[in-house]
């Protein structure tokens, strides 16, 4: 459009596999530092809304690549043998650069931008605004737990960046910051700590969230539900826990307590029930947050039991089959003694 001027105007978000720029850090918000490989995670401040941000398992992969400049230069100069120069320069690129030892690869991903956005100043033409940052990925391949992800206005600023002395200098000053912190008993570069540390511009790093890299998840889960159980309507009370070992993991062991009620004043039916719990995984995401359970089995035991409603020595067996938002569904067997009777029953539950 002719008379139209072009400039970075960035907003706050992320949008599938570009990233754009926020306000403040990265790192600060949960749902950022779990959209980026890694169970450790530095992002240095580039100056002008730039960012660098490293994703690690192992802090020594962090002292190996630290001579980021030199893969900056490699990926400018095979970028620059295939840049499309004719594409909308509103839209945002993804280049994930992958390093090998003898071979280098690049796959470039654009991301039209679906709303055109303008600033109008007196006197001047209008200027078009570019609304989502560039990202460009690097990977090594012998290096699978180490990612170096820079998020810039455009591509071509890497160009002025590695000119003005690139980036290793910022690097340094990082892995030392990691190196002399030694509050709560943490050492950052001991293998098994995961940590994530922000570098802004004209100040200290800071160190948030230092811990253990593979520390336990409780998911706390209460329920109320109706039940159908010897041809009865049955409400009921529940709570369960599940302990998940290890929060890049996807399976909970859990223990609960639930209490049937009969509507027609037959009594209640307490069991004490254990089991597993399989939570779906969140795409792009390493850390689950264990809002959706894929499939639950438990078994329990009676703790209490009105003679008139179930007995004693009553066993249940369950399970989740199905979970969206807040409703869930319990397929259920009964067993009272040794097999003297078996019955089904189908509990419905709206819960956390």
């Amino acid at each position: 459009m002719k008379g139209i001027g072009l400039i970075p105007w960035l907003l706050i978000g992320l949008v599938g596999a570009t990233y754009a720029q926020n306000s403040g850090s990265i790192l600060s918000k949960k749902e950022n530092r779990e959209a980026f490989q890694g169970q450790s995670h530095i992002e240095i401040d580039l100056g002008q809304r730039n960012t660098l941000l490293l994703g690690f398992d192992n802090f020594a992969h962090v002292r190996a690549h630290q001579n980021l400049d030199s893969a900056l230069r490699l990926f400018l100069t095979d970028y620059q043998k295939v840049a499309d120069t004719t594409r909308e320069l509103t839209e945002a690129v993804h280049a994930h650069f992958r390093i090998g030892e003898t071979d280098r690869a690049l796959d470039l991903r654009t991301y039209p931008q679906r709303t055109a956005s303008f600033l109008f100043k007196e006197s001047e033409e209008p200027i078009q605004l570019k609304t989502k940052q560039d990202t460009l990925h690097i990977s090594w391949r012998e290096a699978d737990s180490f990612q170096a992800y820079f998020l810039v206005n455009n591509l071509a600023d890497l160009n002025r960046i590695v000119q003005q002395g690139g980036v290793n200098a910022r690097v340094q000053k990082a892995i030392q910051a990691a190196e002399s912190y030694n509050k709560q008993t943490y050492s950052l570069t001991r293998p098994g700590i995961a940590f994530d540390l922000i570098q802004r511009e004209g100040k200290e790093p800071e160190v948030i969230n230092p811990g253990l890299a593979k520390r336990p998840v409780l998911v706390i889960s209460p329920n109320i539900g109706v039940g159908l159980i010897k041809t009865q309507w049955t409400p009921s009370l529940a709570i369960d826990f599940a302990f998940v070992p290890n929060q890049y993991r996807r399976i909970g062991y859990s223990v609960g307590y639930l209490s049937n009620f009969a509507f027609n004043g037959a009594g209640r039916m307490d069991f004490v029930n254990v089991g597993l719990t399989f939570y779906e995984p969140q795409s792009n995401k390493q850390i689950n947050s264990y809002n959706r359970v894929l499939a639950g089995i438990y078994l329990g035991a009676s703790v209490y039991s009105s003679q008139r409603f179930g007995g004693p020595s009553t066993f249940r067996l369950s399970g989740t089959v199905y979970h969206k938002g807040l409703f869930k569904v319990h397929p259920e067997l009964y067993v009272k003694g040794a097999f003297k009777s078996v019955y089904p029953g189908l509990r419905l539950s709206v819960g956390l």
